[in-house]
């Protein structure tokens, strides 16, 4: 019959056997696949950053920009477990409330933008934490509604050299699939900055009365994407 100090001294000879049997597991659960081609999509809110252009007027032009819908796509090569080059691709939207003699001015506003990228990752575990930097090109359009002669214009728009810095953090679902979150900080640096008059004519430069663009855009959202 066993006694209480047997059956204390079987505790630690239990515990290393259960230790043991979860070694090989955990280390199969960590096997992940860091390496080769990468495919990647955010998916969240597009939020605007005061530039050249600003979110919020009080001027001829009054009211602000607000957040709204955004996305993004990269696909790439790791050729190491901590670093991966691609090409990236963002879609943000805004939400612009700006009135002009009390009539609604834009109807939508948007920003397209490319970029190459290179992304230092810290692999620990199933964890990959990523920053990422790439300059590329971008351009932002805020499009007028027609308010019946209060609104001379049809559009106002910047398109430029652009800079992306992204910190990201995923979490492997899976041996390929990961799962997690990224923020994208795009900054503008345009150097053409127009306004599009509903005649057909155009001007360049500084706007004093439109200038919602450029405005830099920050990108937040769920990330997800698996290796291949």
């Amino acid at each position: 019959m066993p006694t209480p100090r047997s059956s204390f001294a079987a505790v630690p000879l239990m515990v290393s056997l259960l230790a043991a049997l979860a070694v090989p597991e955990v280390a199969s659960a960590a096997d992940v696949k860091r390496r080769g081609g990468q495919v990647e999509g955010t998916f969240g809110a597009s939020l605007c950053i005061p530039g050249k252009g600003d979110c919020k007027s009080a001027d001829t032009v009054s009211g602000k920009t607000g957040p709204s819908f955004g996305m993004g796509f990269l696909i790439g090569f790791r050729p190491l477990r901590s670093l991966l080059i691609g090409g990236a691709y963002n879609l943000g939207f805004f939400n612009p409330d700006y009135r002009i003699g009390g009539a609604d001015l834009y109807k939508s506003a948007y920003q397209n933008s490319l970029f190459a990228v290179v992304r230092a990752i810290l692999p620990i575990w199933r964890v990959d934490l990523g920053l990422e930097v790439g300059p590329g090109w971008s351009r932002q359009a805020f499009k007028a509604k027609d308010t019946s002669g209060l609104n001379p214009i049809s559009r106002t728009f910047s398109q430029g050299f652009a800079l992306k810095v992204a910190p990201v953090v995923d979490f492997y679902i899976t041996r390929r699939f990961f799962l997690g979150a990224k923020i994208d900080f795009i900054f503008n640096f345009h150097n053409q900055n127009c306004v599009e008059y509903m005649g057909g004519s155009r001007t360049c430069g500084e706007a004093s009365d439109y200038r919602q663009a450029s405005v830099h855009q920050m990108l937040v959202g769920f990330h997800l994407g698996s290796t291949f």
